[in-house]
């Protein structure tokens, strides 16, 4: 008989930190943290260009922050952030900037465009990988990280709701101010059709992001990976994910759909085992760390090709999240061996 551990998250604790520094802390952090995770650590944008943080943040940290905000108050998790992303990530990339949709968007993008849908104006390859970068980099990886930052209130949410509509706020004003300045630079416009379609499959992303993921979970006896290993796993999956764009054609789409396949069934069965908890996840927030931390290094800026300057800036933003995930592992494991005093 296979016995397990029932939780129930339909009570859910909409308490928030006592101070406002324990309020605002986590949540300024993340803000500022997403848009260097979504373009600095990745290399599309070099330390010299650091002054752009406060015009992308906007949007990339105060969408990051929304998704955090509202999946928490909803009583769910990573499974729902993760979709959530993907929504964020069609919405940066379909309705504001609409490089899904712009060819000509950067240099060489038509000679990688081995997997292009003429019917949906879109390359099949490059739009899974610009989602997943995302939801999984721009979204999910830096709400886990700054959750683990401060793990007394992991689950909890960190803004009262004045403050959650002001970041809607800021996030709305980011969007429009940054698909008008990718207009006057690129000159171009998705058509009617395309945006409505992206609009569409946005609403339908945000509406199973709360219906398919339930609250109440049944944990089972089961294998569990030491952390150590879950890490490995998630550093291996993410680098051969990105190294896809050594391949051609629809080969990229089908090993790309496999990756993603089989490293979420394994997190999903996982995930539902007595004994998987923070440091697991924190574990696969790792392995994504290290994936774009090599990643940058060797990515060509916006600019063009890197500098001396640039390789010095790609590793002190290494550094810093590296930094910033050591600390974290340890605040974790005070954290949970404080619990189990």
């Amino acid at each position: 008989m296979n016995e397990g551990i029932m939780i129930n998250k339909n009570k859910i604790d909409l308490s928030l930190p006592k101070t406002r520094k324990k309020r605002l802390l986590p949540s300024v952090l993340l803000f500022f943290l997403a848009p260097v995770f979504g373009e600095y650590l990745l290399g599309n944008l070099t330390l010299s260009q650091i002054i752009l943080v406060p015009f992308i943040a906007p949007l990339y940290g105060g969408g990051a922050l929304l998704i955090r905000e509202i999946t928490r108050r909803s009583g769910l998790g990573p499974a729902t952030m993760l979709i959530l992303g993907v929504a964020y990530g069609l919405i940066e990339e379909g309705l504001i900037d609409q490089m899904l949709f712009n060819r000509s968007y950067f240099t060489g993008q038509e000679q990688i465009s081995g997997t292009y849908m003429p019917a949906l104006g879109m390359d099949a390859w490059l739009t899974i990988i610009v989602l997943a970068m995302h939801a999984i980099w721009s979204t999910c990886i830096p709400i886990i990280l700054v959750e683990a930052l401060f793990p007394e209130f992991e689950n909890k949410p960190w803004l009262n709701r004045k403050g959650l509509f002001f970041t809607a706020f800021i996030f709305i004003i980011g969007s429009v101010y940054l698909c008008y300045s990718s207009y006057l630079e690129k000159k171009f416009f998705a058509s009617a059709p395309e945006l409505i379609g992206t609009v569409v499959v946005v609403i339908v992303l945000i509406t199973a992001a709360f219906t398919l993921c339930n609250r109440t979970r049944v944990l089972k006896t089961g294998f569990t990976p030491n952390p150590w290993i879950a890490g490995f796993i998630s550093l291996a999956a993410s680098s051969l994910f990105m190294l896809t764009d050594m391949l051609y054609g629809w080969i990229t789409v089908i090993v790309c759909l496999l990756l993603a396949f089989v490293f979420f069934t394994l997190i999903y069965f996982w995930s539902y085992r007595i004994g998987w908890g923070t440091m697991h996840r924190l574990a696969i927030t790792g392995g994504g760390i290290l994936t774009y931390s090599w990643l940058g290094v060797f990515m060509e800026p916006e600019t063009g090709s890197k500098m001396m300057i640039d390789y010095i800036g790609s590793a002190i933003f290494v550094l810093i999240t590296i930094t910033l995930l050591v600390v974290a592992i340890w605040k974790v494991y005070k954290y949970e061996m404080k619990s189990d005093m």
